[in-house]
């Protein structure tokens, strides 16, 4: 496993059509913002990354304070997840949380790009359980895999490992950003990683049992509020608003749930990827949505206690829904 080549040939993969990406404008304010960037975080990937994990650590001690809405928010979900720390910890998680949001920002695509040509093993180990070494050897046995992960460690180069060991074309859920430049760089960066594919999140739903069905392997991270149409489960032993779009796949399409996570070390060019855990569909028949998202949420708030400082507890998880809000949906099977 460790010799597979980061960014090889694709997988074969049977043609399924896709939504429509809305890409956004593309004037010259959108260009030059893309080139600003590019530039910033392209030529940041060149300094030595001892220099900016220091200057994402220093600033995170500045960032609480210049955005204290965000900063409230994650101290009362993390005094929800861990309610014995005390104010000293909660302060300080908050702080390492933004710290590792700004270090993953600046350097996450210059690794991406990095990695591409080289062996699996010369960036990530693998900690694998039984049942996800047997699933990585079958090559997902051909017939689609559900990956549930969260905004822990680093999420963005996970598609480095899952292409390159089989369970590919790792497809993920993507809010385009309102740059046309930005998403087709975004679309091209996951097509570099063996073949990755990025669906709008518009539209995304209709494609994704197809998907699954032909032998793709879903990216989903469903730790995040949900907006709009969720179900009510508890996370953390709090009611919370999720996401109910794996709820109502594997109740549509059963697959195996390949829980995961990549997470950094004390080498900041070496990586941890995780399988602790594979749900088997049988464990899910007959539950309803809400069960199945009581059920990985589980999986999921242990996947964050393994690292709780590179978990971003930044957004508001449990913060209070208007009266105008939508009711949560009874989710069809």
């Amino acid at each position: 496993m460790l010799d597979a080549i980061i960014g090889g040939a694709p997988i074969p993969f049977a043609k399924v059509d896709l939504p429509v990406m809305d890409e956004g404008p593309a004037g010259w304010k959108e260009r030059a913002q893309y080139l600003a960037l590019r530039g910033l975080v392209g030529g940041w990937g060149f300094l030595p990354a001892g220099i900016s994990r220091g200057f994402a650590r220093g600033l995170a001690k500045l960032l609480p304070g210049i955005d204290p809405r965000h900063a409230l928010g994650a101290a009362d979900f993390i005094g929800t997840a861990f309610p014995a720390y005390s104010e000293t910890e909660v302060r300080q998680l908050v702080q390492q949380a933004y710290g590792h949001l700004v270090d993953v920002s600046l350097r996450a695509d210059h690794l991406r790009r990095k990695m591409i040509g080289h062996p699996v093993g010369d960036f990530f180990d693998l900690e694998f359980c039984d049942e996800a070494r047997e699933l990585f050897e079958a090559r997902g046995h051909g017939k689609g895999v559900i990956g549930l992960s969260a905004h822990l460690g680093w999420w963005e180069i996970t598609a480095h490992v899952l292409n390159p060991l089989g369970l590919g074309p790792a497809c993920a859920i993507m809010k385009p950003p309102k740059n046309a430049f930005l998403t087709r760089y975004i679309v091209r960066s996951r097509a570099q990683m063996g073949g990755g594919l990025c669906l709008p999140r518009h539209g995304a739903m209709s494609a994704l049992p197809t998907l699954l069905r032909a032998g793709a392997t879903l990216q989903l991270l469903v730790d995040q509020r949900a907006h709009r149409r969720f179900v009510e489960a508890p996370f953390f032993g709090r009611m919370a608003s999720c996401d109910r779009t794996l709820g109502v796949l594997a109740r549509r399409v059963p697959k195996p749930i390949l829980v995961y996570a990549c997470l950094g070390t004390e080498d900041p060019e070496r990586f941890r990827f995780v399988a602790p855990k594979v749900i088997d569909p049988e464990e899910l028949s007959g539950l309803s949505a809400p069960e199945i998202t009581t059920r990985v949420n589980l999986e999921i708030e242990s996947l964050i206690r393994m690292a709780p400082e590179q978990y971003l507890w930044l957004h508001d998880r449990f913060r209070d829904r208007p009266a105008s809000a939508p009711t949560p949906q009874s989710a069809p099977s």
